[in-house]
């Protein structure tokens, strides 16, 4: 997934200036910024959620026209976005898991089998009944990234995930995106904190003055075939 020329103002201030992205699966960028950089705002452009003022999308290889209309429908269908404090459902860990498979319309045997094994991966199959209301702040973040890691999107977009957190379930959480890195899952993180070291980091971008400077790539970072790009 490739996004080329995004730039966004409001109230005739510039937030974003030319900026292009290219996605490729197992890569994580870290994506810092001085508050008010437009991290969010990228976030959300990426998530097809923010209209900007000019984009253009490719996807595998192929641009797309049609106008933001019709990217806005790819985009959504193609990546999750987590905000910093996401909502999850007075329900049980499982039924917030399963709820976006139930809307993909997949049969129940489908959402057991799928809900059941992402649980058991991520260590959180003791919580499958415990209502989200009754979870730690970082419980529940892991079971909102799960909720999201289940319907495999192409790119998951992470707003500030452990902003806030104590460092056990900072640490937990951190292993869990390592884990959804590792399952054919492009994963943005933003932070203020540029020491993610516990991050198996492919790549770190920086927004200033809303433009992008490259930071650079890890060791970990895939091949150059599948490597994701700043231009």
């Amino acid at each position: 997934m490739k996004l080329q020329g995004i730039n966004f103002s409001r109230s005739g201030r510039t937030i974003l200036s030319d900026i292009s992205l290219q996605f490729g699966i197992r890569e994580l960028t870290l994506l810092t910024g001085h508050n008010g950089s437009g991290k969010t705002t990228l976030l959300r452009i990426l998530a097809g959620l923010l209209k900007p003022d000019s984009a253009a999308l490719e996807l595998d290889g192929n641009r797309l026209t049609g106008g933001w209309l019709r990217n806005r429908g790819i985009l959504r269908a193609n990546s999750c976005y987590l905000h910093q404090q996401p909502y999850l459902f007075d329900a049980t860990v499982f039924d917030n898991v399963a709820y976006g498979l139930r809307r993909r319309g997949l049969n129940s045997s489908a959402i057991e089998h799928l809900v059941g094994e992402a649980l058991e991966a991520t260590a959180l199959s003791h919580l499958r009944r415990r209502r989200c209301g009754e979870l730690s702040g970082g419980e529940k973040q892991r079971v909102a990234m799960l909720r999201a890691w289940v319907l495999a999107p192409r790119l998951l977009l992470l707003d500030e995930p452990v902003a806030n957190m104590d460092k056990p379930s900072r640490s937990k959480c951190l292993a869990l995106i390592n884990q959804m890195q590792c399952d054919n899952i492009a994963v943005v993180l933003t932070s203020h904190d540029p020491q993610q070291g516990e991050l198996q980091i492919s790549r770190h971008l920086h927004l200033y003055q809303g433009r992008m400077v490259s930071k650079g790539s890890s060791k970990n970072s895939p091949d150059d075939n599948s490597r994701d790009e700043i231009e």
